[in-house]
């Protein structure tokens, strides 16, 4: 490794798209746990964590392909 190479950065263009990613899985969680609620508890936190652990994942694989060497 090259001790004069500056460390690799995320450009803000995906840092935008990773939070747009995460708003939307978000929303789609919450709309999830409020409609299935009222039918059943677990499958409601169920859906919120999916959404939420969905929408990391696209994160991750964002910051993978950004940062390859």
């Amino acid at each position: 490794m090259n001790v004069n190479q500056p460390p690799r950065r995320l450009p803000k263009s995906r840092i935008i798209v990773m939070v747009v990613i995460d708003i939307v899985a978000l929303v789609i969680g919450v709309s999830l746990f409020l409609w299935l609620q009222p039918r059943d508890q677990d499958a409601a936190v169920l859906g919120l964590i999916s959404s939420l652990v969905i929408g990391g994942f696209f994160n991750l694989v964002i910051a993978l392909v950004s940062l390859k060497p």
